[in-house]
């Protein structure tokens, strides 16, 4: 009997593990979605893109091919991510053509490997049809990879010179490259919008890309001219194959101060002495750059003993174009020894080989980005009125006096009835205290506006609401009056003190209208070209820590493009819907504008021949105000009027104060004949929103990474140093109003509309106005 007992009970646990594991074996089997191969899609350009920047997406040939086939050419497609905080954002996407393998939208993936999900709706219903992830962090060289921020990322268009291998050592453990480049031979891999080159740090191209050249098409070929405008480097060589370039790229010869294309042949002595060396070079031939333009990089003669340039950098717009007369590409040039250091001279501080040592510097402060210091800014917000100790030690005075002497003479004194102080006493506690608690109340959104209204700072017009929203903003607008081209960029903190749902739009509207041509025909324009993301994503650059997973608590919100000017090429305009955010907290968010900026504006200044001092009048070319403005030309700034009214000018440049424009940056000063004084950066320093905004514009001009300790990735576009140059100089100031409206509308409340939240706001403005020179009289 023992035994069948011992056999039925056995078997009847065995029954019941089967019956218990049964359910979660068909749970593992059939996944809700399921996870497709990282090749159904092309993020970024050839599978390379940096965290936090906008990222083109774009379906590969095979997945095209396959939804074609049941009408996927006319469906609607969706892209959906994790911003930084691991929120599920969706971005709208663009219509998509039938044949030609265009982009699907642009989304910004907040973290490494990021999960990616495209949904496909069509009129059966909406479906998954890509469920795949961003590609982790490796060997740029290797295949798609997320590139760090601090690593520079070249898009080369044709050989890459020996760039690829700049740090790479096969003896040493297979040592990786310091740069990453994504070499490009197709032309359907290179992005439609200007959008796309968002994180790339230059783009080359030479004699062996011409096939990539012709097979762009004209968005592609704008995209990138529109990013070389807008703060772009472009390196570029021009040889024996100069015709066959540019008639690939006819969009290269209007960019260059080229006249007429013409060849010559140049004698090598020139590259040899300039990167000293012991191999010679034979007799080349390249492109005649005029003398009088730009920056002459390299100085040599022609074969007939004619001096000529051979290296020179030349402004466009808000970026740069280095070029070379050379076809770098060829073959003896690809055997000599010293072409990578040609390079590497010819191009400057982006090629320089990266070392271990300027991290140990940060070790103050949970960040290492100059973008991490302006994240602590903007999140100092005055939500409750402080007290200073002279007002606490009043009202400490004050209730000892109630307490005391006068509750001892009225109750004791006057009406002599001494066991009444057991009920004054406590009741003049308790009022004291209800008033202190009310005085010590967050404040309303009107009273916070009001209040720094009073200090000075610009603020938007806020509306009451149920919940406290307030944004702290730093804006800046460029202007190149030279070239017509302008860009803007705004990041907002916004704070909201009880949980709320809100849509936003942020966007450059009527502000910038007036800076338009008026010949453009294209009305609204200015507004067509923005681009609304969340800003900030966990990391070294910011402080923040690595998230892992989805943040399920807050649902998810969109980027929505407007049902206006969404035709492939011709621009973006984004807004936010339904952003959840957290009581007593703040989420970043950021645009960047693009336009074009009327040049007849412009107003020459005036250089003296041989020198670097400006004369003549100076004309306020904006129709605002500049507030704390200065002229800021080569290594010399000149401190103007407090304000300088619109349309107005200064009378004589040379009669105001000159300081040189690096000392003001550092605060460096003369502590006596000697020996000068350099005020320390301090990157825990939160205070200073102006000052903080002045490193990020001129990062490089301060002294760089030497001087703050901080370096500078995630905003290093926004530095216009390489443009003080000698036919250039830049006006930069304040603006009483921003030129960023930041629109919020609380969706929890249906008869709520759109306000302008209070706030601080920082809104800069930097002008480039031409120089040229003429003799005294």
């Amino acid at each position: 009997m023992t035994d069948h007992v011992k056999f039925a009970a056995a078997a009847a646990l065995l029954s019941l593990v089967l019956l218990s594991s049964a359910p979660v074996a068909v749970a593992e089997q059939e996944p809700a979605v399921a996870e497709t191969t990282p090749a159904a899609v092309v993020v970024g350009i050839n599978g390379h893109y940096r965290v936090g920047r906008p990222t083109a997406i774009r379906l590969a040939e095979s997945t095209r091919s396959a939804m074609e086939s049941d009408g996927g050419s006319r469906s609607e497609f969706a892209l959906e991510t994790l911003d930084g905080d691991g929120v599920r954002v969706r971005y709208g996407t663009y219509p998509t053509a039938d044949s030609e393998p265009i982009e699907l939208g642009y989304v910004v993936p907040g973290s490494e490997a990021a999960p990616l999900q495209i949904q496909r709706t069509t009129e059966a219903g909406t479906e998954v049809v890509v469920q795949t992830r961003f590609p982790a962090a490796g060997r740029p060289d290797r295949g798609p990879s997320m590139i760090p921020a601090g690593m520079p990322w070249i898009v080369s268009v044709g050989d890459p010179l020996g760039v690829d291998q700049i740090g790479a050592s096969n003896v040493l453990l297979d040592k990786a490259a310091h740069i990453a480049v994504t070499r490009i031979e197709s032309a359907d891999r290179l992005p439609f919008q200007s959008l796309g080159y968002d994180g790339v740090d230059m783009v080359m191209v030479n004699a062996t890309g011409v096939p990539v050249l012709e097979a762009m098409t004209g968005e592609q070929s704008d995209a990138l001219v529109s990013w070389l405008r807008r703060g772009g480097h472009l390196f570029v060589t021009l040889g024996e194959a100069t015709e066959r370039t540019l008639q690939a790229a006819p969009w290269l010869e209007l960019l260059l101060p080229v006249e007429d294309v013409t060849l010559s042949r140049y004698d090598p002595a020139a590259f040899e002495t300039f990167t000293s060396s012991q191999t010679p070079l034979d007799v080349f031939q390249g492109i005649k750059l005029p003398r009088r333009e730009g920056r002459v990089l390299i100085s040599g003669r022609t074969t007939r003993r004619v001096s000529a340039v051979l290296g020179a950098d030349y402004v466009t717009g808000l970026g740069h174009i280095t070029v070379v007369t050379a076809d770098l590409d060829r073959p003896r040039f690809a055997q000599w020894p010293e072409r990578l250091d040609l390079i590497k001279q010819v191009v400057g501080e982006l090629l320089e080989e990266q070392t271990g040592e300027r991290d140990s510097r940060t070790g103050s402060t949970s960040f290492s980005d100059l973008a991490g210091q302006m994240r602590g800014v903007l999140d100092q917000f005055v939500i409750k009125p402080r007290f200073s100790f002279s007002v606490v030690s009043v009202v400490v005075m004050l209730l000892i006096a109630l307490i005391g002497p006068l509750d001892y003479l009225l109750i004791n004194r006057v009406w002599g009835k001494p066991l009444l102080g057991w009920v004054t006493f406590p009741l003049m506690a308790i009022l004291l205290s209800v008033f202190l608690v009310i005085q010590a109340a967050p404040k309303t959104v009107a009273d916070a506006a009001d209040t720094e209204s009073a200090g000075g700072d610009s603020t938007g017009a806020a509306s009451p609401t149920s919940a406290l929203l307030r944004a702290n903003q730093f804006q800046v607008t460029d202007i190149d009056l030279v070239n017509g081209a302008g860009r803007g960029f705004a990041w907002c903190s916004l704070y909201s003190h009880d949980p709320v749902r809100v849509d936003l739009r942020y966007g450059a509207r009527e502000a910038l209208a007036p800076l338009e041509p008026k010949s453009s025909g294209q009305p609204g324009s200015t507004a067509s070209r923005s681009f609304v993301f969340p800003m900030g994503y966990p990391g070294r650059e910011f402080g923040g820590i690595q998230l892992a997973g989805e943040n399920t608590v807050f649902e998810a919100y969109s980027v929505a493009p407007s049902k206006i000017d969404q035709e492939v090429g011709r621009g973006v305009k984004t807004e936010l819907n339904g952003l959840t955010i957290a009581p007593r907290s703040s989420k970043s968010i950021a645009a960047r504008c693009s336009f074009t900026a009327d040049t007849d504006r412009a107003v020459a200044v005036i250089r003296r021949p041989g020198s670097e001092l400006l004369r003549g009048a100076l004309v306020n070319p904006l129709p605002y105000d500049i507030l704390d403005g200065v002229l800021i030309y080569g290594n010399w700034v000149y401190l103007l009027p407090t304000r300088v009214p619109a349309g107005s000018s200064v009378a004589e440049l040379s009669e105001l104060r000159q300081k040189n424009f690096r000392w003001r940056l550092t605060r460096q000063q003369s502590a006596d004949q000697s020996t000068t004084v350099t005020t320390p950066w301090s990157p825990s320093d939160f205070s200073d929103a102006k000052r903080v905004a002045e490193m990020i514009l001129f990062h490089r001009a301060a002294g760089g990474e030497l001087y703050t300790g901080l370096g500078h990735h995630v905003l290093g576009d926004l530095d216009l140093s390489d443009l003080l140059v000698e036919d250039r100089c830049l006006l930069m100031g304040r603006t009483e109003q921003p030129l960023f409206e930041l629109d919020v509308k609380e969706t929890m409340d249906d008869s709520a509309g759109f306000i302008q939240p209070g706030g601080r706001v920082l809104s800069m403005v930097r002008v480039v106005v031409p120089v040229r020179s003429t003799r005294l009289n």
